[in-house]
């Protein structure tokens, strides 16, 4: 059915046509086959739109729809009455009075018809339409005739929410990532996003950040290499993202507002429009500040190992290992991520996961070596109380009696109890790595003895064994940090040589002593003192 507008159209260039009596019938000829082939691109036009058109003769109350018309509303001709209820009856309930209320607005005169609204088709189907119209008026100005047109936005109000959706999650998980992010538009480089990561990395307002920023002010940033050097603003990895397309992971020192400095890898990449010109870039910066300054505690820390024994520097090297296996698998998964961002592709769920078993892996390790840290720098807080310390080391003698049942372990005890303020789980430690390493370092046919002693103003708990006993030489430095008693090595024995040093530092805490008398061949008698009463200080 050809619309009563492109009729109408095509009678008004006959009735011209006819009038011009001056002009040859070739020239007609020739304007008719122009009229003909534009109102044949019209009417391409709106079908390949997928545009409905429809006319209202308002004083008769005729409704003109045309065949696009009957298919957004899912009805056929036959079902059409030619009556605007037609159109009134489909509109959704929670939009029809604004249509109405529109509708009659534009026939006052009062704005254009102009709107969005939901229709429900027969089928029970629910569409979104836009609508568009435009009134003819007679010499009075009263509204005679609405030519319109209809157009379904259904799909693109839904792709329309599902990015604005994506869109939100994008920037919440970019905003809650512990990865500092940032956006920036090319060709200046001026910031468009930052996370709270960014920001905090940068240490500087958000506001400055995001408006003062760009390609040539990164200067002022203070950006260095990890030697110290200052790199060029166009050459930083941000910049060659921005100009040349190129795609970077990089070490930086970025010196903070407050002065800080902090190491970050930084990795940058372009973002692409769809003919491949670049429209931003995107940075990705992990702090490493920490992994640096841990690093290289250890390298001084093997340094100095190196020099005491051979102990401490394989000690060092198995550390420093499983602290570059999980840094290295870490780097190379995020760079991985970075790819897939800068592609757009969906982040794969599996590469988290793989990211977060290297990073509780590097924390396990790292926290290992703080507890140790944290004895050395006096900040391990002590939790004392009112214990019998010779039930508490009868529950731990049990304990391994259970995980050694072949081991002979005799407990000598006063018959009374042997109370003392002092912290119980702290004390159960150091009980327990005496009669580890009594275990651990002596024949399973040989006794062990533990002993409690109810002193007048303190309680001795002592571990003797029959063991290999120990040397003078090697008593001197037993109690330090990564030393391992005789025949202590990796593929015999388990742990770092770290039992005793603790428990050195647990006693002098509760403000005792711990010694060891042993001979080679005859061997050894670990002991421990500390006072019942707490120190003065803390009493008041």
């Amino acid at each position: 059915m050809i619309p009563s507008i492109l009729i109408a159209l095509a009678a008004l260039v006959a009735v011209l046509l006819s009038r011009r009596d001056t002009r040859s019938r070739n020239t007609q000829r020739e304007l008719l086959q122009h009229c003909t082939d534009r109102l044949e691109r019209f009417e391409f036009a709106v079908l390949a739109a997928k545009v409905g058109i429809w006319e209202w003769d308002i004083q008769r109350d005729i409704l003109d729809w045309d065949d696009r018309m009957l298919e957004l509303y899912g009805i056929t001709r036959a079902q059409f009455s030619s009556h605007v209820d037609a159109w009134r009856d489909a509109l959704h309930p929670d939009d029809a009075e604004r249509a109405v209320d529109t509708l009659n607005a534009a026939i006052r005169g009062e704005r254009v018809f102009e709107l969005s609204f939901r229709i429900i088709r027969p089928d029970g189907s629910e569409r979104t339409l836009q609508a568009n119209g435009w009134a003819k008026r007679d010499a009075l100005g009263s509204a005679i005739t609405i030519y319109g047109l209809n157009r379904d936005i259904t799909e693109f109000l839904r792709t329309q929410q599902n990015l604005q959706e994506i869109s939100a999650y994008f920037e919440a998980a970019m905003s809650q990532s512990q990865v500092g992010i940032i956006i920036a538009d090319a060709p200046h480089g001026s910031f468009r996003f930052a996370n709270d990561a960014a920001i905090s990395i940068a240490g500087r307002p958000r506001d400055e950040i995001i408006q003062e920023v760009s390609m040539e002010k990164y200067g002022s940033w203070k950006i260095h290499d990890t030697s110290g050097s200052t790199i060029p603003d166009r050459e930083l990895p941000l910049s060659r993202a921005l100009i040349h397309g190129e795609t970077i992971s990089r070490e930086l020192m970025i010196e903070r507002g407050d002065g800080q400095k902090r190491i970050v890898l930084s990795n940058s990449a372009p973002i692409r429009r769809s003919d491949g010109s670049i429209m931003a870039a995107i940075a990705i910066f992990l702090d490493t500040t920490e992994r640096h300054r841990l690093i290289e505690e250890l390298q001084a820390a093997r340094e100095s190992a190196e020099v005491a024994s051979v102990a401490k520097s394989r000690f060092l090297d198995i550390a420093a290992h499983e602290l570059r296996t999980p840094v290295t698998a870490f780097s190379l998964l995020l760079q991985l991520l970075e790819m897939q961002v800068a592609e757009n592709k969906p982040i794969d769920p599996s590469m988290l996961q793989r990211l977060r078993a290297q990073v509780d892996r590097l924390s396990r390790l790292v926290v290992d070596l703080l507890e140790v840290s944290r004895l050395d720098r006096g900040v391990l807080v002590l939790k004392p109380e009112s214990n019998d310390l010779a039930e508490l080391v009868g529950d731990c003698i049990e304990n391994f009696r259970i995980q050694h049942p072949k081991r002979r372990i005799e407990f000598h005890r006063p018959e009374n109890p042997v109370v003392a303020h002092a912290d119980p789980v702290r004390i159960y430690e150091v009980a327990s790595n005496l009669i580890d390493n009594a275990i651990k370092y002596t024949p399973e046919s040989s006794l062990i003895e533990v002993t409690v002693d109810d002193l007048p103003a303190s309680v001795r708990i002592s571990v003797a064994d029959q063991g290999p006993g120990i040397s003078r030489e090697q008593q001197d430095s037993l109690f330090e940090a990564f030393e391992r008693g005789p025949g202590g090595d990796e593929a015999s024995h388990s742990g770092l040589g770290l039992g005793l040093y603790i428990s050195r530092k647990i006693v002098e805490m509760h403000g005792g002593n711990i010694a060891m008398e042993s001979s080679v061949g005859s061997g050894s008698r670990f002991h421990f003192t500390i006072p019942k009463a707490p120190p003065a200080s803390e009493a008041a």
